[in-house]
């Protein structure tokens, strides 16, 4: 029998099955065709909650261990996938809260299909991806952030980089990123490029026992294509989790929230140098000629969020905490590390 045979994900598989496909996929002695080909079969539909988890958790097995952090530690992430090719709003907005107070502990690796991934910010901004885990704790102690590099925590999966590179396609391990941050951080703010991937995701995180509270987030564009982030063009649509429950769905609006409609394209990059040009930008604040207001929106407006599950995980206020943010942007900020061409 083939693997295509025994764990065939064409349709859902039980938890113990999926599994054991996860460890089949970091195998180093399994055929990277059919490692492809299941890859490719898992992406014709919508994975279930409990095929999350327990991939995931499967991951988590085998990740390296990174030391316990606050209880208020928060990482802001998006799955990609959603092909808008913006600026790296989540990776902004995760430099932004700790001026705010807030710990951040992000997960993040090199782009897989898109422009710039939040590891190819934070090295062009010098950041050194190669940090030893006991300092980025103290760094997370003394400076509210630290950035965990994807590939040093999860060394098994570096054969499947290429793999999903010749693919070509989002793959469950899109999904699975924002799942496996070894801070097993007990807050998170995560966006999902597709709207039936609302509720899985939230179901999984629902299903991790170190989780207080997250919101799950998916917005609209103003030609309705979906982000993996709140949205400053159109809705955006909320799944609380809290408790190991998930929650009724929330809807935010723009115009309710006092956002202007931005010209079209607005929050487009067009690759890494730019990438970086927007995000010293928004550190250098409005008086910088590289300051993108629609950007400044859309990372007062992620922060935002990110605050409220700072603050106990209620939505109300949002709009005001918005305004604060949005006003804090326009007078720039320092990030939480010593960042290349960025003045203190």
């Amino acid at each position: 029998m083939t693997l295509l045979t025994t764990h065939n994900p064409i349709r859902p598989l039980p938890e113990t099955t999926a599994s054991e496909l996860m460890r089949i996929f970091i195998d180093q002695d399994t055929d990277a065709l059919l490692v492809g080909a299941c890859l490719a079969l898992l992406a014709q539909r919508v994975p279930e909650a409990h095929e999350l988890a327990a991939f995931a958790e499967a991951l988590a097995e085998v990740a390296v261990p990174f030391p316990p952090v606050p209880d208020s530690a928060i990482d802001v992430v998006g799955t990609g996938g959603d092909g808008a090719s913006t600026a790296n709003l989540s990776t902004l907005t995760a430099l932004f809260l700790p001026a705010l107070g807030v710990p951040v502990v992000k997960h993040g690796n090199r782009a897989a299909t898109g422009v710039c991934g939040s590891a190819d910010l934070m090295e062009a901004l010098g950041y050194d991806l190669a940090r030893a885990s006991a300092d980025l704790s103290q760094d997370l102690q003394t400076h509210r952030f630290a950035f965990l590099f994807a590939p040093a925590y999860h060394p098994l999966m570096g054969r499947l980089r290429e793999i999903r590179r010749r693919l070509g396609i989002p793959t469950i391990f899109n999904l699975l990123g924002p799942l496996i941050n070894p801070a097993n951080p007990p807050l998170q703010l995560l966006g999902v490029a597709r709207e039936d991937l609302l509720a899985p995701m939230a179901g999984a995180l629902a299903r991790r026992p170190t989780l207080r509270r997250a919101f799950v987030i998916h917005g609209k564009d103003a030609e309705g294509k979906g982000l993996d982030e709140a949205s400053i063009e159109g809705p955006t649509t909320i799944l609380a989790v809290a408790d190991g429950r998930v929650q009724a769905p929330h809807v935010l609006v723009p115009r309710e929230l006092g956002i202007v409609q931005p010209v079209r394209h607005a929050l487009r990059v067009a690759d890494r140098a730019e990438a970086l040009t927007v995000a010293r930008g928004i550190f250098a604040g409005a008086r910088h000629p590289d300051f993108r207001p629609a950007v400044a929106d859309a990372v007062a407006l992620q922060a935002a969020l990110g605050l409220a599950l700072h603050r106990g995980g209620s939505l109300e206020g949002v709009d005001a905490s918005f305004r604060e943010m949005r006003s804090a942007l326009d007078s720039g900020f320092v990030p939480p590390f010593p960042a290349a061409g960025v003045n203190p």
